[in-house]
């Protein structure tokens, strides 16, 4: 007997050992993933309670204690300016978990505290520990928290800086080991092998060395690369997570300014997320940089970057819209024309706090900050310019400044047709990074470009050409179907010649590749197009709102004595830029031009009428409701998980347990039910609880031989006497209301006998 005793103390404590070191693998990575610390009272927690179901402490007892482990716990991480057995941080313990407990039931659980947080984290771990121990003794199985492990991991592993590598291993052969000792266990207990000591080890010995064996094999052995390398970017573009850029290869990503242009292609997915605001009086492209060396797959810089910082002396009575000084970098030389020159302010104000500027063509200054003058003094701004990419960002003290609003003081640009047409290239001198293209660039792009400019003497010309052969019907705008090129495949010449399908960067990158081709200077620029149309602001401006799928890219093209001017390729797209017709009449203003931007305006003033007009609840988005729940779940993840796992472990629980409780809700049930058919309903219940007990009625038994079964059982006689009184019921067709209150406490009595 002792030794009986003996072997099943030492295989119990073997499980939880084992099992002690799978749920460590839970508790390993929040100290990297969640910020948590203390760990080590969490892990004594966890071994303390397999010692206490290891040495059968008296349930009372194992209360009490984990109580004041808990209580210790948090006077350790929270409350150790405090002698330990002072009673005032006790209260405010108490008085912050009934606060808590509010905030709980209010789901307000972004309020909840970090002791409060704690205490949580401490009765999920208490109840996984009892889900494991009726696991390894009542079950003997281990197979789900083994599963629910390994996903817990590898998801880890997935979605952040954790490495798992070395943990997966681990899992695997505590995992294998446990599944092995229980599958073991159970066939000695069904066979009735008795307990036998020798024969666990001769059990478990080869299969140490098995799992040990594979595992290091697994380890060591070449693996083939994965399929799917890095599903990161697929699954954080449908949780909000990612931005559009990186290894887009690896899946669809979503839209967004981005830095990294090296690899362009690949689908990607809206976002409505406000980057900034626009109060202006006309629509505007906002230029943010530019890329000038095309290698075949994207955009890089040609050469390594430099910062010009402009420091500009600000007027404190300065109007916004006149007598501004010109900004030192400006992207033209002269437009053209003779008129008197007009500034005009956009206001701009940003969803998050940064030092990048964004900025529109004629730029002469960008105001922000306060302005003061003391004796004499003025404060300055000071604006870093990027010499390679023409990056604008905000500094003082030689340092970035991050600012939420700024003006930018600009002169609309009007790019005289005449002034550009009269460029044909002869006895211009081109700097190389505008013509640049790879020495393997295909040559049917280039004979693509001559053919369309074929007959066109000048560069305005042959730029319009090739601007307007996107819109010949050949091609589609599309943000989801959209190609990524081969290995050895160059992104323009799939996109002209195979696919047809893109986006703004297959459209400007195609058309600034064909430009260079035929010897016009042009770079591809990147910022944001416009935004959309939110109303006016009571006086003369309009506001616009710009968000991520304003991302845009487009085309500038070099002139002599006009600078860089803007086109725009992408189908659908509209250039904002205005260009005077004066080929024939120097003073006229292209009609086309001016009959756009009226349709603009127009079209501004009926989207204020129609979002007067319109509820807020008309306005719904799904994208960004969905934003604002990914937001909330990646603020809360930990917090949200710790309450699923306690509702799925109370749930399980409560299954495992359904035939201690299913009787008294049948008892509640019917005790008030007097119709007809009660009874015969009770009756069917009955035996359906008898059967989750464990008395089955099996088949061709009849129910007067199962009553006679059930009653050797409990040692009664009221399973007959229901028995009898139910086929009473069901051959003569009596009304069963009477039989009921006669038989219902004798229903109760045998039904509750099954909650034992």
């Amino acid at each position: 007997m002792t030794r009986t005793k003996d072997y099943h103390r030492i295989l119990t404590l073997t499980l939880y050992f084992f099992s002690f070191l799978l749920l460590m693998e839970w508790i390993y990575p929040l100290k990297e993933v969640a910020n948590t610390g203390n760990t080590v009272l969490f892990i004594v927690f966890i071994a303390l309670s397999f010692l206490f179901y290891l040495f059968n402490v008296p349930f009372f007892a194992v209360v009490l204690m984990k109580l004041i482990f808990i209580l210790f716990s948090l006077h350790h991480i929270f409350f150790f300016e405090y002698f330990i057995f002072d009673i005032q941080w006790m209260g405010v313990v108490v008085k912050d978990l009934i606060k808590n407990i509010n905030f709980l039931f209010g789901r307000e659980w972004e309020y909840l505290t970090n002791e409060f947080r704690t205490i949580l984290f401490f009765v999920l771990l208490w109840l996984i520990t009892y889900l494991l121990k009726y696991w390894l003794i009542a079950r003997r199985s281990i197979f789900l928290f083994f599963i629910m492990t390994i996903v817990y991991i590898t998801v880890l592993d997935t979605f952040t800086a954790y490495d798992s590598k070395m943990a997966i291993i681990r899992t695997v052969i505590f995992g294998f080991i446990l599944l092995g000792m229980l599958f073991f266990q159970r066939f000695v207990e069904k066979e009735n092998l008795g307990n036998s000591r020798k024969m666990m080890v001769k059990w478990m010995i080869p299969l140490v060395i098995m799992i040990i064996g594979s595992s290091f094999l697994g380890w060591i052995v070449p693996k083939a690369s994965p399929i799917w390398p890095d599903p990161v970017p697929f699954f954080k573009s449908y949780a909000g997570g990612d931005e559009r850029g990186g290894n887009k290869k690896s899946g669809v990503s979503k839209v967004g300014y981005r830095n990294d242009d090296s690899s362009l292609g690949g689908p990607f997915i809206g976002d409505d997320t406000e980057v900034f605001q626009v109060v202006a009086e006309s629509r505007q492209y906002w230029r943010v940089e530019m890329k000038d060396l095309y290698t075949g797959k994207g955009w890089e810089t040609s050469k390594p970057p430099t910062t010009s910082t402009y420091t500009i002396e600000e007027k404190p009575q300065i109007s916004l819209n006149e007598g501004i000084d010109e900004f030192p970098f400006a992207e033209n030389e002269g437009q053209g024309y003779e008129e008197k020159q007009v500034y005009k302010a956009a206001r701009i104000t940003k969803a998050e706090l940064s030092p990048n500027l964004v900025h529109t063509y004629g730029l002469a200054n960008i105001i922000y900050g306060e302005v003061s003058v003391a004796g004499g003094s003025k404060q300055v701004n000071q604006l870093s310019v990027n010499n390679v990419t023409e990056k604008v960002t905000a500094s003082r003290n030689q340092g970035p400044f991050s600012m939420r609003e700024y003006a930018v003081i600009y002169q609309p640009q009007k790019y005289s047709i005449k002034k550009m047409s009269e460029t044909n290239g002869q006895g211009v001198q081109v700097d190389p990074r505008y013509t640049q293209l790879p020495d393997n660039f295909p040559k049917r792009v280039k004979d693509l470009a001559a053919s369309i400019t074929k007959g066109k003497t000048n560069w305005y010309d042959k730029t319009k050409a090739i601007e307007s052969y996107f819109q010949n019907g050949q091609f589609t705008y599309d943000q989801k179907d959209v190609a990524i090129p081969k290995e050895k495949q160059d992104y323009v010449d799939q996109f002209l010649f195979e696919t047809q399908r893109g986006y703004c960067d297959n459209f400007s990158t195609s058309m600034v590749t064909m430009l260079r081709s035929i010897g016009i200077p042009s770079r591809w620029v990147k910022g944001y197009s416009s935004g959309t149309y939110q109303g006016s602001d009571g006086v003369s401006e309009n506001i616009y709102k710009v968000t991520n799928n304003n991302a845009h890219s487009w085309v500038e093209v070099y002139f002599p004595n006009v600078g860089w001017v803007p086109f725009e390729p992408t189908i659908g797209f509209r250039n904002t830029s205005i260009f005077n017709n004066d080929v024939e009449q120097t003073s006229q203003v292209n009609n086309t031009d001016q009959k756009d931007e009226t349709e603009a305006l127009e079209k501004d003033k009926k989207e204020t009428d129609l979002t007067k007009g319109t509820s807020s609840e008309d306005n719904f988005s799904f994208s960004e409701l969905w934003s604002k729940i990914t937001t909330y779940l990646n603020k809360h993840w930990l917090l949200l998980t710790s309450i699923l796992l306690m509702i799925c472990l109370i749930s399980y629980v409560a299954y495992v347990k359904r035939s201690k409780w299913i009787p008294y809700l049948l008892i509640w049930k019917y005790r008030n039910k007097r119709d007809s058919n009660t009874f015969i309903k009770a009756y069917l219940s009955l035996l359906k609880q008898l059967e989750r007990y464990g008395l089955k009625k099996e088949a061709g038994q009849t129910l007067r031989e199962y009553a006679i079964q059930v009653d050797g059982f409990f040692g009664s006689q009221m399973m007959g006497i229901l028995t009898l009184e139910y086929e009473r019921s069901i051959y003569r067709h009596q009304d069963t209301s009477i039989n009921w209150e006669q038989h219902r406490e004798l229903w109760e009595n045998l039904i509750k006998k099954t909650t034992g």
